[in-house]
């Protein structure tokens, strides 16, 4: 989420990047070390930005993640905020969902479920293959608007108590489909 920021805002203040990625001031001191080490943001008086390295990374991430979309109230997934992200063609890469799961709870997710487009439809791994009609809700109207999903994309839905670990969770589910 901070390699997201940083690279959405082109340059940003180490508090700045704290608050917007929900993260308190030791962990993204520490974020910043661990992506500066890795080569792929540089820090100065003037805030943390991507390097080259960085920048070529983030523009490969972008490409195959859709936004963070707020899912509303569904019955879908655990928890009080609901947040969906698309994986551009990642629906190939999905086992079973419970990788996307397991990946989200770590983070603090009360649960993910993880849907695959195909032939226009959300489907289950190994489940449903009409989610719309074995499971209604008025979220999945929300989904196909807000991310615009296509054959052979993955959609998660992260539940948790808060939105902001809602979103940690999908990015964590997101990136075992990367």
């Amino acid at each position: 989420m901070a390699f997201l920021e940083i690279g959405d805002a082109g340059r940003i203040g180490r508090q700045t990047l704290a608050q917007e990625s929900g993260l308190g001031e030791g962990s993204t001191r520490t974020i910043l070390r661990r992506l500066t080490d890795e080569g792929y943001v540089r820090t100065s008086t003037g805030g943390a930005e991507l390097t080259k390295k960085g920048k070529s990374l983030f523009s490969s991430v972008k490409k195959s993640l859709s936004e963070l979309v707020r899912a509303g109230d569904t019955q879908l997934t655990l928890g009080d905020s609901h947040v969906a992200i698309a994986v551009r063609g990642g629906g190939g890469r999905v086992k079973y969902g419970i990788e996307q799961r397991d990946s989200a709870i770590k983070v603090g997710a009360s649960g993910a479920t993880t849907y695959i487009m195909s032939s226009g439809r959300f489907a289950i791994p190994n489940g449903s293959t009409d989610c719309e009609k074995d499971f209604p809700s008025k979220s999945w109207a929300v989904l196909r608007e807000s991310l615009s999903p296509r054959s052979g994309d993955a959609v998660i839905l992260c539940g948790a108590s808060d939105e902001t670990t809602a979103k940690l969770g999908a990015l964590a589910a997101a990136a075992t489909l990367l």
